[in-house]
C-alpha cells in the first residue's frame, strides 16, 4: 500500500512540474512575441519609445498584451 502512495506522489509531482515548466516557457515565448511586436509596431509607424503618446505598457495592452505579460516587457 505504501508503494502505491508513494508512486502516485512520485507521478502526481512530475506532472505538477511538467505543468509548471510548460507555464514559464509559454509565457517566456509570450513576452518575447509581444516585444517583437511593440518593436515591429514602432518602427512601421516611425516613431521611437521616447516620443511615443503611449508608453510601452500601455501599447502592449492595446495589442493584446496581458497586464502582468506588458509589466515583464517593459522592465527588460
Amino acid at each position: 500500500m505504501n508503494i502505491k502512495i508513494a508512486l502516485f506522489a512520485i507521478i502526481f509531482s512530475g506532472c505538477i512540474a511538467a505543468g509548471l515548466a510548460y507555464s514559464s516557457g509559454h509565457r517566456a515565448g509570450r513576452v518575447s512575441q509581444l516585444r517583437d511586436t511593440v518593436a515591429a509596431y514602432n518602427r512601421r509607424m516611425g516613431i521611437s519609445d521616447d516620443a511615443n503618446s503611449l508608453g510601452s505598457v500601455d501599447l502592449c495592452l492595446e495589442l493584446g498584451g496581458q497586464y502582468d505579460e506588458c509589466r515583464e516587457l517593459a522592465a527588460r
